[in-house]
C-alpha cells in the first residue's frame, strides 16, 4: 500500500515539474514577446495590416500632328461603404438624406440605396459597393453627400482610384503605338512609342496609407505625410491620323487582294524624317489581318531589286559607269560558279545603257557592272556600302530596329558568288524603314535623317517642330544624286520603267520596285513585292516605302503590280489633300483632266455624274474629293456598285456603296 502511494507521488511530482516548466518557458515567451521583441513583432503586425500602397500616377496622352489622341488616360473611381466604423448615431441620423441624395445622382429608387446600406450595417459590411467607374466630377458630389462628408472613418467613405488606358484609333497604328507593362522582374518592357518614351509618360508614384479590414480589402487611412502621384508628361508625335488612316485601308485592300502573309508601309517627311504613318498588317489562321508585329521596325530580309540603287551609287562614285555606258546583258543569263543570274525578261535586253539597266530592273546588267568592277578588289564595294552608313541601324526610339547586313570580303562565310549577289539585292539584309531612309536621304539632296516619331513645341510661336537628326551628312556626290534621280523618275515615268503603271498625270514620282525571292532554296518559292520612292519627284516633300511578302503567286508578286499600286494612291489621296503639294496647274484643267482619266460625264445643271458603276473606289476618290464632293461610301469591296447624290445637302455630298 505504502508503495503505491510512493509511485503515486512519484508521478504527480513528475507531472507537476513539467507544468512549472512549461509555465515558466511561456511565462518567459511572454516576457521576450512583450519586452525584448515586443517592438519587433508589433512592426511586423502593423505591417501586416497597416502598410504604405503604391500609387500609380496618370499616365500622359500620346496625341498626333494635330492634336487628335492616339492613347489617353481615364481614370476612373469606385466608391464603398465601411458600415463597421460609423456609429449608430449617424447612421440613423444620415441614413434618409443620404440615400435620398444618391438617388438623386443616379436615378435610382430611394429605397434601393436605404435598404442597401442598412444591410451592409446589419451584417457589418467593411467594404460594401455603393458605386463603380465614375468620374472625377461625380466623385466630388458623393464626398459631399451626408455622412459621406464625414470622411473615411466617421462617414464610413472608401474610395478606389482606378487608371484606364485607352487607344481611339483601336487597332490603327497598334503596333507603332505599343504598349508598356512591368514584368516580374518589376523591369518596365513594351513596344513602340508606350515604351520608347515610357520616361516621359509614366510620370512618378504616390503612396498611400492603407489599413487591412476584410476579405483582404484595404481601407485608405488619413496620413499627413502622403505622397501625391505625379502625372506624367504628354508628347506629341508626328503621325498624322488622317494620313495614318489612309494608309492603313490601302495596305489592307491590297494584302486582302493578294492573300499576302503580311506587309508594311512607311511615310516619311523628306526634309525632316519626321514618320507621318507606319502601318503593320499580318495574317491570321482565319484570313484577318491586325497589327500583329511591327514588321517596318523590326523586320530585316533581303531587299532584293530595291537595292541596285546602293549599288548603282557605289559603281558611280568610283567612276565605274555613268548614266550612258553601255552594258549588256547578254541573253539574260550569267553564270556563276554553276548558279545563274536571270533577268525577268527572257532572252535579257541586249545592249542598253546603264540608266536603262536600273529603268528596266535587269538583274544581269547591274550584276555584270558590279563584278567587272569590283572583282579584282570586292572590298572596295562593301567599303563604299559602309561609307554610306548602309551597315548601321537608325538607332530609332522604338526598340526592336532589326540588324542590317552588308557583307565585307573580311567576313569567313564570304565567297565567289558575295558580290555578285549583293548588287541586285540577295546575301545582303535591311529593313524597310532602313531601305526607306536612304531613299530619302536621295530625296533630300544626299542628307541621310534619322526618323524621328516625336514632335517638339517651339517656345515662341508654339507650333510643333522636329528637330531632325542628320546621320550623314552626304552619302555621295552631287553629280551622283542627279544621275540616280533621273534614273529613278525613269523607272515611273518613262515607257518601260517597271513602274510605268503607276504614272501620274498631277505628279511625278521617283522611285524603284523591287521583287525578292524568298525560300528559294525550298520547292514553293515566295516573294517579297517592294516599291519605294518618293514624290513630287521635281520637288519631294513625302517618301514612301511598301513591303508585301508572299503574296499569292497565282494572282501576282512582281513589286510594280502588288506594292507600286499602294504607293500610288497613298501618293494621289495625300496630293489631294495637301494644297502645298499641288502644281500650279489651273482647278478647271486638273478637273478636266481627271475626269477624262476615268471617264466620268459632269452636267453642272443638274449636278449629276455618270459611269461610276463599277469602277475601282480608290481611282475615283481624289477626283469626287476634288470637285468638292464630301465622300461617304459603305461596303468592303472596292468597285462601285452604285451611288447616290443627297440633295438639300449644305456641302456636295456623294454615298457611295461598295461591293
Amino acid at each position: 500500500m505504502l508503495t503505491n502511494q510512493k509511485q503515486f507521488l512519484y508521478r504527480l511530482y513528475f507531472v507537476a515539474s513539467i507544468l512549472v516548466v512549461l509555465a515558466l518557458g511561456i511565462g518567459y515567451r511572454i516576457f521576450d514577446i512583450q519586452f525584448l521583441e515586443g517592438e519587433k513583432y508589433r512592426t511586423i503586425a502593423k505591417e501586416k495590416t497597416i502598410k504604405n500602397f503604391i500609387i500609380t500616377p496618370k499616365r500622359g496622352n500620346i496625341y498626333s500632328d494635330d492634336g487628335s489622341l492616339l492613347a489617353s488616360s481615364t481614370t476612373n473611381y469606385d466608391v464603398y461603404f465601411d458600415a463597421v466604423t460609423v456609429t449608430n448615431k449617424n447612421f440613423n441620423k444620415y441614413i434618409n438624406p443620404l440615400s435620398e441624395a444618391l438617388s438623386i445622382r443616379f436615378n435610382k429608387p430611394l429605397s434601393f440605396f436605404k435598404q442597401s446600406l442598412i444591410d451592409a450595417k446589419k451584417s457589418n459590411k467593411r467594404y460594401h459597393p455603393i458605386v463603380r467607374n465614375i468620374s472625377i466630377n461625380t466623385l466630388n458630389h458623393i464626398k459631399k453627400m451626408p455622412l459621406f462628408k464625414m470622411g473615411g472613418i466617421k462617414g464610413g467613405v472608401i474610395i478606389e482610384k482606378k487608371n484606364f488606358r485607352e487607344y481611339p484609333l483601336d487597332k490603327i497604328a497598334e503596333r507603332t503605338v505599343g504598349y508598356e507593362r512591368i514584368n516580374e522582374k518589376n523591369i518596365y518592357v513594351g513596344v513602340g512609342l508606350e515604351h520608347a518614351y515610357g520616361d516621359l509618360l509614366r510620370g512618378k508614384n504616390g503612396s498611400q496609407l492603407m489599413q487591412k479590414i476584410s476579405n483582404g480589402k484595404w481601407k485608405p487611412l488619413a496620413n499627413p505625410n502622403q505622397r501625391e502621384p505625379k502625372p506624367g508628361l504628354d508628347i506629341m508625335t508626328t503621325i498624322n491620323v488622317g494620313l495614318q488612316d489612309i494608309t492603313h485601308h490601302t495596305l489592307l485592300a491590297q494584302l486582302e487582294k493578294f492573300e499576302a502573309d503580311h506587309g508594311s508601309v512607311v511615310v516619311m517627311e523628306t526634309k525632316t524624317g519626321a514618320i507621318k504613318a507606319i502601318s503593320n498588317l499580318g495574317r491570321t489562321s482565319e484570313g484577318k489581318y491586325y497589327e500583329k508585329l511591327n514588321y517596318a521596325v523590326g523586320e530585316s530580309h533581303e531587299p532584293g531589286s530595291t537595292f541596285k540603287l546602293m549599288a548603282m551609287i557605289a559603281a558611280l562614285e568610283d567612276n565605274i559607269v555613268d548614266s550612258s555606258t553601255i552594258i549588256d546583258t547578254k541573253d539574260g543569263i550569267l553564270s556563276f560558279y554553276g548558279s545563274k543570274v536571270r533577268d525577268t525578261k527572257k532572252g535579257g535586253y541586249g545592249k542598253i545603257t546603264a540608266k536603262e539597266v536600273f529603268k528596266f530592273s535587269s538583274n544581269t546588267g547591274i550584276v555584270d557592272i558590279i563584278t567587272r568592277g569590283y572583282s579584282k578588289n570586292p572590298e572596295k564595294f562593301s567599303d563604299r556600302l559602309y561609307n554610306m552608313g548602309l551597315n548601321n541601324t537608325l538607332n530609332l526610339s522604338i526598340k526592336g530596329e532589326g540588324i542590317p547586313i552588308i557583307p565585307h570580303p573580311k567576313d569567313k562565310n564570304w565567297s565567289g558568288l558575295s558580290l555578285p549577289w549583293m548588287a541586285y539585292g540577295y546575301g545582303v539584309s535591311l529593313t524597310p524603314l532602313q531601305t526607306l531612309s536612304f531613299y530619302n536621304a536621295i530625296a533630300n539632296d544626299g542628307e541621310l535623317l534619322k526618323p524621328v516619331f516625336l514632335n517638339k513645341k517651339n517656345s515662341n510661336n508654339k507650333k510643333n517642330v522636329v528637330n531632325k537628326v542628320v546621320l550623314n551628312p552626304s552619302i555621295c556626290s552631287k553629280e551622283t544624286l542627279s544621275e540616280v534621280k533621273l534614273m529613278m523618275e525613269s523607272v515611273v515615268n518613262e515607257k518601260g520603267g517597271t513602274a510605268y503603271n503607276i504614272k501620274s498625270d498631277e505628279f511625278k514620282i521617283a522611285g524603284k520596285t523591287g521583287t525578292c525571292q524568298v525560300d528559294y532554296n525550298k520547292d514553293n518559292v515566295q516573294y517579297i513585292s517592294t516599291f519605294v520612292g518618293y514624290f513630287p519627284a521635281d520637288n519631294p516633300k513625302y517618301s514612301c516605302i511598301v513591303v508585301i511578302h508572299k503574296p499569292n503567286k497565282s494572282k501576282g508578286y512582281y513589286g510594280n503590280i502588288v506594292a507600286a499600286p499602294v504607293f500610288k494612291r497613298i501618293a494621289e489621296k495625300l496630293y489631294s489633300i495637301t494644297p502645298k503639294l499641288k502644281s500650279k496647274i489651273l482647278e478647271e484643267d486638273l478637273i478636266k483632266k481627271t475626269t477624262n482619266k476615268v471617264q466620268l460625264k459632269i452636267t453642272n445643271k443638274r449636278n449629276k455624274i455618270e459611269n461610276l458603276k463599277g469602277k475601282n473606289f480608290h481611282d475615283v476618290l481624289p477626283m469626287l474629293e476634288n470637285l468638292g464632293f464630301n465622300v461617304e461610301h459603305k461596303g468592303k469591296g472596292l468597285i462601285i456598285k452604285k451611288f447616290t447624290i443627297v440633295k438639300n445637302s449644305i456641302n456636295k455630298k456623294i454615298v457611295i456603296e461598295l461591293s
